[in-house]
């Protein structure tokens, strides 16, 4: 027993990655999540999509969204496992889903159906586009909804160039993020009120967020999400050093650190040129200062270029890699990635991007599980006998 959800049990009806991506950050946390699967599994089980997802035998992205829940495998279309699932809501705090409301209808397990077997169930839901107005019922997916839809594809084009393609489960795991503090809030809700909450989060919805900037800006004449001249600025700009590392500048204030920086780029000549002695001069001429410290930057490989920029406390970081941040010390100094024993194996997993105590998971985070590996288990806690256990299995209702 420990962290912050510990006590609180989840059933989570949903697939893919979005949904059981908010069911792993409230599992890191103490929350029994129980996923509730088809007898053929989630699809996500063997999806092939963007190529092989295994290393050896593991699945490492079935790891990543759904290390420390329990796995009950049922057929949802028949009474007897609908009635099971029922009985688990019964004993349940959330009910976690990523079916479209008209699956959702089919099934009978909407917000009044399960409230009708538990008055306090928290009934949380995500989708593509929202479950108001004519298109609730659409499907939706990450590269769909949050990524073309959403405007983020649009954002991070270049006009002219082919449309740029979105990174594995961006959208999903942005969503899954909101869709967790949805949860939390109506957890906190009840626990102050008595008062369960319908929480909602889309896809759409997630992406609108992310791109607020953009979309409050929009409504100004003046404003260009792609102007013809990108903005050149030479304290905010990206500079390649002599092995073709790439360090972007983020000086915001940059007054109080321009003689300083001039210093360990070997250019004081400057630091008192009027074209650039002052913030205002700089910005009015960024193309001549962009050379200069594009001159500079490429005398001197990264190695060098570390140390004498951390000497002078100003906000920088090198573009990294996949690979970079993979392997970046302080990733792990902080637990945001993990190993994870997998059999007699282990992977790499992501924790959560949210600590408590000083835990980004709490204790120590277990495999994935196998379909319908706690089915028995969790059916015996409501009232399942082994007869009736043997029924069920044997005319393929629950696995």
């Amino acid at each position: 027993m420990g962290g912050v959800f510990s006590g609180v049990r989840v059933i989570e009806l949903a697939q893919y990655v979005y949904v059981p991506g908010a069911g792993v950050m409230l599992a890191d946390q103490g929350a029994e999540v129980i996923k509730v699967e088809t007898i053929e599994g989630d699809p996500y089980r063997t999806l092939k999509a963007g190529g092989d997802r295994n290393l050896g035998a593991i699945n490492v992205s079935m790891e990543q969204n759904n290390r420390n829940k329990k796995s009950v495998a049922l057929d949802l279309k028949t009474e007897e496992g609908r009635e099971a699932l029922l009985k688990l809501v019964e004993t349940a705090d959330v009910f976690l889903t990523s079916l479209r409301p008209k699956a959702i209808r089919g099934l009978r397990l909407d917000v009044e159906d399960l409230r009708a077997r538990n008055p306090n169930i928290i009934y949380a839901r995500g989708n593509g586009v929202g479950f108001k107005g004519a298109e609730a019922d659409r499907p939706g997916y990450d590269a769909s909804a949050f990524w073309a839809r959403g405007g983020a594809c649009y954002a991070f084009t270049r006009p002219g160039q082919q449309p740029t393609s979105p990174r594995p489960a961006y959208g999903d795991h942005t969503g899954s993020m909101a869709l967790a503090f949805g949860i939390a809030g109506a957890l906190f809700k009840r626990a102050a009120t008595g008062k369960p909450s319908v929480v909602e989060n889309s896809l759409l919805a997630t992406a609108a967020w992310v791109l607020s900037g953009d979309l409050t800006l929009a409504q100004l004449p003046q404003y260009q999400t792609h102007p013809q001249q990108p903005i050149r600025r030479p304290m905010t700009y990206t500079y390649a050093t002599r092995d073709g590392r790439l360090v972007q500048l983020m000086i915001l204030n940059s007054q109080p650190r321009w003689t300083a920086l001039c210093g360990i780029l070997g250019l004081d000549t400057i630091a008192d040129d009027p074209r650039f002695a002052t913030s205002g001069a700089r910005d009015s001429n960024p193309d001549a200062l962009i050379e200069i410290f594009t001159e500079a930057f490429a005398q001197r490989d990264f190695a060098d270029w570390k140390p004498l920029l951390e000497s002078i406390d100003i906000p920088w970081e090198l573009i990294s890699s996949i690979e970079d941040v993979a392997n970046d010390p302080q990733v792990h100094a902080n637990g945001m990635m993990q190993d994870l024993a997998v059999g007699d194996a282990s992977v790499r997993i992501v924790a959560s991007p949210t600590a408590f105590d000083g835990e980004t998971i709490y204790g120590v985070a277990t495999a994935a599980p196998a379909l319908g590996a706690h089915t028995a288990q969790l059916l015996a806690e409501v009232g399942y006998g082994d007869a009736a256990m043997a029924d069920l299995r044997a005319r393929q209702v629950a696995l």
